[in-house]
């Protein structure tokens, strides 16, 4: 036994002395920078790019057992940026191959790397590389390519603290890739799996903002079939995590590729956030405005896309469902883009999605000027360049501040025609159609608009818009109005047509106009006009018919009749400042209207002048006021026309006693 530990001492301190005689050799014989020339020539034959190794060459076990490179630089030799530069590259080698004079490369360890991609105002990159058929480098005396054969079988990259500088003019990007780590364990390009996971920091100097993103899946590349998969993925984009897998097939030739994709519960402005500058203190809470993708499988290639289903679940819970299918097939030399879709909804609340509006006191307000808003410009180049034609069935839809149950509208645009139809979708106990048309193609553009409202419940529309409180019923309203112009403002502007409400068997509120009413009989040499009106008037006919003459400004006529008492004017509103002012006539007709409101016969068929002249948010009972100058002056009238009548009446009178007299005498 002693014999026999004796001899397996003397052969393992063989072994250990062969080792150490071998690192020596490894250490000390073969010089590293032998190799200099071998990859800055491996590098152009590939790429067509010129590597540069400007510091030392030295033999490393850390991080891996191999070669340790300083200060490697990359540059396009065609542009005179520099493209990438490294502080430091490891690459692991296999010891043997080494003792042969051969390259066999395992790992590859990069630590501070920069890569700048940037293209001018031209478009110009300076990433453009040789073509294969280009001409590589011819080898020199100091990059003996044919005398150092390599072997790359690269199964572990690993990139640390990497940063990237995208600066494209043409298209106004500045944006910098920071803190950029990349993991790869088992790599290749024989379609065998391999674990791969990258992480960043992007920000975009242009917008003023920064986001994290992570990446983690397993992924298989088949560089020959020109093929990626990436399965088991989940991409952190902060609030959002996505889930599922995709893969591309001939990305060398005919690309085409696929996605099945799901993702967590998120907030959607928090999310928006990272790539527009906004103010944290006006995002919504996390718990608002959040959506989750429950189910998203697309597929596409060069020509096309398809979204065979997206199933998207609203609010904290989810319950809000929109479906969406979809397919796009991407503009040619000689046809634009085509897309079609079908959307479907169980639910949607637009209302809950937009900003809340920012409320402050009515002295704050009466302060600050109204600010000007800024004028809109139609997407007329959008609706020449692509053709569209869509279907929507939604069941509850609320926007504006208004409900639509349920609500089916069809949506095509054709060579720069835009139609839009609605048929009898349900509002508020009635039904609305709307057909729209937008004609893009001429220049301006011209926008035909009609609606029509039938039997719809006033009571219940109330509840949605409580200034309409002010009576109850069914009505009817038609719209038919035409614009032209380029832009919102200018499509108002211009607007012209007519707007016709009916309402019937309804009850009235009628205070406003007792209050315009009460301020005329302040100059009545008989009292209250209106002391006997009440403040709810039952109408059995309500009609009003509003007019446009080019533009909301100016040139509307007004005319509302509520059974005997009558109103006619003219005006405009401003849009701009959230105003409106009307010239109005108040009259109360006599019979054979019906007589809901009684006055005095003397005061009947009086157009007695009103100003409407406030503002939108004013209360209601500010609206209107009445001309007091005006308004004595029909007193006057009034009067005038009273004491002519009185005149008449005796000279009439005494007449008549004359002529009575002269009868009896020569009878």
């Amino acid at each position: 036994m002693n014999k026999l530990l004796k001899f397996l001492i003397v052969v393992v301190a063989a072994l250990v002395l062969f080792s150490v005689a071998v690192v020596f050799v490894l250490f000390t014989v073969i010089d590293p920078n032998r190799y200099r020339g071998t990859l800055e020539t491996l590098v152009a034959r590939q790429s067509g790019l010129q590597l540069t190794i400007a510091g030392d060459m030295s033999w490393t076990f850390r991080p891996v057992f191999g070669l340790n490179i300083n200060d490697v630089r990359l540059v396009n030799p065609a542009s005179p940026q520099e493209l990438a530069s490294f502080s430091t590259i490891s690459l692991k080698l296999a010891p043997l191959p080494l003792l042969r004079g051969q390259l066999e490369m395992g790992e590859f360890f990069a630590e501070n790397l920069h890569v700048n991609w940037i293209v001018d105002s031209q478009g110009n990159s300076n990433w453009p590389v040789n073509r294969p058929d280009s001409p590589a480098p011819a080898p020199t005396e100091s990059s003996p390519a044919n005398e150092i054969p390599v072997n790359l079988n690269i199964e572990q990259i690993t990139i640390h603290n990497a940063s990237f500088s995208l600066q494209d003019q043409q298209r106004g990007i500045n944006t910098t890739l920071q803190n950029v780590d990349i993991n790869s364990t088992g790599t290749n390009l024989e379609d065998r799996p391999f674990q791969l996971s990258v992480s960043m920091k992007i920000l975009d100097a242009t917008a003023g903002h920064e986001f994290d993103i992570a990446m983690r899946s397993t992924a298989a590349v088949n560089f020959d079939a020109g093929s990626v998969r990436l399965t088991d993925m989940q991409l952190d984009l902060s609030p959002l995590i996505l889930n599922g897998e995709i893969s591309v097939s001939d990305f060398l030739g005919d690309l085409s590729w696929q996605t099945r994709l799901s993702s967590n519960n998120f907030p959607l402005p928090h999310l928006l956030a990272n790539f527009a500058l906004a103010d944290e203190n006006l995002l919504p809470s996390p718990d608002q405005q959040r959506l989750g993708i429950q189910e998203l499988r697309a597929r596409g290639d060069l020509s096309g896309l398809r979204i065979e289903q997206l199933d998207l679940g609203l609010g904290a819970s989810g319950s809000e469902r929109v479906m969406l299918q979809s397919d796009v097939v991407f503009a040619g030399d000689n046809s634009p883009m085509r897309v079609t879709y079908q959307l479907n909804s169980s639910g949607l609340d637009i209302d809950s999605w937009m900003p809340a509006a920012v409320t402050g006191t009515p002295d704050d307000s009466a302060e600050q000027p109204t600010a000007p808003v800024a004028d809109i410009e139609l997407p007329l180049e959008f609706l020449n360049s692509m053709n569209i034609r869509g279907s929507h069935n939604i069941a509850s839809l609320k926007i504006g501040g208004l409900e639509f149950s349920p609500l089916q509208f069809g949506l095509v645009l054709e060579n720069g025609e835009l139609a839009i139809d609605a048929d009898s979708a349900g509002f508020y106990g009635g039904a609305l159609d709307v057909v729209a048309r937008l004609n893009a193609r001429r220049s301006p553009a011209q926008l035909a608009l009609a609606t029509a409202l039938n039997n719809v419940n006033a009571e219940a529309l109330t509840a949605d818009i409580p200034a309409l409180g002010f009576f109850n019923g069914r009505f009817d309203l038609n719209t038919t109005h035409q614009m032209t112009g380029n832009t919102v403002n200018t499509l108002l502007n211009s607007i012209t047509g007519s707007s016709q409400l009916q309402v019937s068997e309804s009850t009235v509120n009628i205070t406003l106009l007792k209050q315009v009413f009460s301020a005329i009989s302040v100059l009545s040499p008989r009292g209250e006009m209106a002391a006997s009106w009440p403040d709810v008037v039952q109408v059995n006919n309500t009609e009003a018919v509003l007019t446009f003459s080019n533009g909301l400004m100016t040139n509307q006529v007004l005319s509302l009749r509520l059974d005997n008492f009558d109103i006619a004017g003219t005006g405009g509103i401003d849009l701009q400042n959230g105003r409106f002012d009307y010239q109005m006539a108040f009259t109360v007709l006599g019979e054979p209207a019906p007589q809901s409101l009684v006055v005095s016969e003397d005061f009947q068929n009086v157009s007695w002048p009103v100003r409407c002249n406030a503002a939108f948010s004013d209360p209601a009972l500010r609206y209107c006021s009445p001309d007091l100058q005006r308004v004595r002056e029909t007193f006057v009238r009034i009067a005038r026309d009273e004491v002519e009548r009185r005149a008449a009446d005796a000279v009439g009178t005494q007449v008549e006693r004359v002529r009575d007299r002269l009868r009896s005498i020569f009878q």
